[in-house]
């Protein structure tokens, strides 16, 4: 009985720290598109958004990727959590701190949904178009080395 509550608190705390991963560190990924322009991709394991070819400013989402790495970085989470649970120490969840942890993960997702419905953003069910990876790097969603890597390719 305690091994299946402690179970339920470790998924509890997986749900909204996998969301805070899952936004603030990515890889990002400069890529040429098969005809069509360069651009920084974002994603991993797999791309799952990218510049919009139709306008600037806008960008385009790709849900089967989405879905696959979300997924992917639950699970990971979740191995993490009940791994240090099992061999190194036992989570204990204080209410206060679940809601401090759940209350940052909105905020975060809500400035994200925002930044992701502003701009003329379209929702594709997979990528359609091939690219060629010209380079690729860790993100935190504060840097802008992708930007900086960009740029240096193109001067």
């Amino acid at each position: 009985m305690s091994e299946e509550i402690n179970s339920r608190a470790i998924l509890k705390l997986a749900f909204p720290l996998t969301i805070i991963i899952f936004i603030l560190f990515t890889k990002w990924w400069i890529a040429d598109v098969v005809d069509g322009s360069d651009g920084v991709m974002y994603g991993f394991p797999l791309i799952y958004k990218s510049p919009a070819f139709y306008t600037s400013m806008a960008e385009q989402y790709f849900i089967m990727e989405f879905l696959i790495d979300f997924i992917f970085y639950f699970i990971t989470v979740f191995a993490v959590l009940s791994l240090t649970n099992k061999f190194i120490a036992k989570i204990k969840l204080k209410r206060k701190l679940l809601i401090i942890i759940y209350a940052v993960a909105g905020i975060i997702f809500g400035i994200e949904a925002l930044m992701a419905t502003v701009f003329e953003t379209s929702f594709l069910i997979k990528r359609d178009f091939d690219i060629v990876i010209k380079q690729t790097g860790v993100k935190f969603y504060f840097s802008n080395k992708d930007r900086e890597e960009f740029n240096k390719l193109h001067q």
